[in-house]
Order: C-alpha cells, then sequence, then structure tokens
C-alpha cells in the first residue's frame, strides 16, 4: 500500500550536486511533480529537558492511526492524518521496483570520504521491503559500497512528522543514517534522528546541526537499542521544537531558534568510512560479507497547527 500527495517541486539546470555533511550525491537531470507494537526502553542521554513542554506521545496525543496490513517487521505501516498531522507519503515498498517517483537512489563518492562510495546497484526492493546493501565492489579497490535514497526533486515541506521501521545488519566500518537534508543542498542544517557510526549497533544517535554553526553548537543524544533489531525511529518537527521518537516513545528533545525553518528532503542511506579518521568505524576482518540496512515501511506526515 502506497498513499502519497505531491507539491510541485522542480530544479533549473541539468543536474544538481548534493554537498551533505555525509554525503556527496550526483543527480542526473530533474523532473517537477505535482500532485509501533514493540518498544525499546530508552535510556537517553539527552541533556537538559525543557520544562512545561508537553512531550509527543506514541502516536502524537494519544490518536491511534489506521494500520494497513502486517509488513515484514510485523508491525503495520500507519495509514491515516493525525490530529496537527496530514499524511502525506505512506511507503511499504510492495512489488519489486523502487518507485522513483518518490526516490532517487545515490551515486558517487561520499564528500571527505575515500573509503566509501555509493552505486544505485546497491539500492533494491523486494519481499516488502527496501534493502540498502553494502558489500565489496573489486572495481573500486575492494572499497565496501553502499547506496542511499531520498525523496529530493519528490516530496519536501517545512516541518512535519517522519517515522522508519528499520533494522541493519552488524558491520563493522558500515554506518547508517535516517536524515533531514535541506532541499537547496546548503548545509547547514541537518538533522540525523536515527544515526551510527558503524561500531556495536547498541547505541542510536540523533544529531542537529543547526542553521547558524556561528551561533549554536551540534547537539547530540544518544538512546540505547539494538539497531540489528526492528524498530521505528521518529521525528517531530515544529517551530522551534524537534522530538525524537523510538518506537512511539519520545526520548529527547531540542527547542529553539537553532531547529531549521526551511524545506527539507528524508534521506535513508549507509556508508563505509576509511580508517583513521576519528568517529566512525572502518571496515575491518570482522566486517560480513554483506552488511544490509533493511525498510519495512516509511510515513510522512506535513504538520497542520
Amino acid at each position: 500500500m502506497r498513499i502519497r500527495v505531491r507539491r510541485v517541486a522542480g530544479y533549473a539546470g541539468a543536474a544538481v550536486v548534493l554537498l551533505a555533511a555525509a554525503y556527496l550525491v550526483v543527480i542526473s537531470p530533474l523532473r517537477s511533480y505535482t500532485d509501533g507494537g514493540d518498544r525499546a526502553t530508552p535510556s537517553a542521554t539527552a541533556g537538559p529537558a525543557t520544562t512545561g513542554v508537553p512531550p509527543a506521545t506514541r502516536e502524537t496525543q494519544g490518536a491511534e492511526p489506521t494500520r494497513s496490513p502486517a509488513t515484514a517487521s510485523g508491525v503495520p505501516m500507519p495509514v491515516g492524518d493525525l490530529p496537527g498531522w496530514r499524511q502525506v507519503l505512506g511507503e511499504d515498498f510492495a512489488g519489486t521496483e523502487l518507485d522513483e517517483d518518490v526516490w532517487f537512489r545515490y551515486s558517487g563518492q561520499p564528500s571527505g570520504d575515500p573509503g566509501g562510495w555509493f552505486d544505485p546497484s546497491h539500492v533494491s526492493v523486494g519481499d516488502g521491503k527496501l534493502v540498502i546493501g553494502g558489500w565489496q565492489e573489486p572495481a573500486r579497490d575492494n572499497l565496501y559500497v553502499t547506496g542511499g535514497v531520498s525523496t529530493h526533486d519528490r516530496h519536501a515541506q517545512t516541518y512535519g512528522r517522519y517515522q522508519v521501521r528499520f533494522r541493519v545488519d552488524q558491520g563493522t566500518g558500515i554506518a547508517y543514517v535516517l536524515l533531514l537534508w535541506p532541499t537547496n543542498n546548503q548545509y547547514p542544517p541537518e538533522i540525523d534522528f536515527a544515526e551510527d557510526n558503524g561500531r556495536d549497533r547498541q547505541t542510536i544517535y540523533g544529531v542537529l546541526h543547526p542553521p547558524d554553526q556561528a551561533a549554536y553548537p551540534n547537539e547530540e543524544y544518544t538512546v540505547q537499542a539494538d539497531a540489528t533489531e526492528w524498530h521505528t525511529a521518529g521525528l517531530e518537527w515544529t517551530p522551534e521544537r524537534l522530538v525524537y521518537t523510538l518506537d512511539g516513545e519520545p526520548w529527547a528533545t531540542i527547542e529553539g531558534p537553532q531547529v531549521p525553518a526551511e524545506p527539507m528532503d528524508l534521506a535513508l542511506q549507509t556508508q563505509a568510512w576509511y580508517c583513521g579518521q576519528g568517529w566512525e568505524a572502518c571496515p575491518d576482518e570482522t566486517t560480513p560479507d554483506r552488511v544490509d540496512l533493511e525498510v519495512d515501511w516509511v510515513t510522512i506526515h506535513a504538520y497542520q497547527p
């Protein structure tokens, strides 16, 4: 089942280059379009919480949406509007082909990372899942080549509610990230609502890269959960407020003028990193021959105050 409401989105020129903190992607000529059962136990190191602000709930103030039939992860995709939110995308990856009206695939070398490479062939759809696979490619000097997808030039919005049902194989040196990236391709800002550094898969990071880097530092939070098991990572983005959720439970909140207020795209990716650069691990002798990020479903809601 796929639910989609498209806005008009277009770009001039024959190609666009995304220069993210984590990736570089060359997009071919662009087109215009119109139109949780299980729960982690949060143990967040989320910094000081703001008092007097009502937290997010499992489905936003207690409303329970309709759900599609059971899917690959065993948790159906939420379907329908919620109080304050209008559903604009429901993607459960039925079929055997990626819907290129919704997603484009990465291609090229990640910015600043000679140890990684993105190839469209490493993105596939089957058995009710999106699969982003990482494995060594002799044609790339045996680098672990990975992939990614984004809604760029398909769907962008300012503010919204995002849910991604995902899991990722254990694999040292193969990091994953679920993020929002500015539609105009100008970093900062960036909102990472679930990522790791390719180490033990037991810590999920949430990071805000504010628009004004001179005035506000990056904000990083963590929650303990086994990302090799299925989880639903979520984000509720409203004016001057971000609420990070895991399996419907809020685990970090950021408030203030550092929260972005511009159109952003959803992106899902994995990436191998070069050795010795710092935070991210690099592949080693323990890294499996193949490391997959699996996505069961994705939902996007537009903000309607």
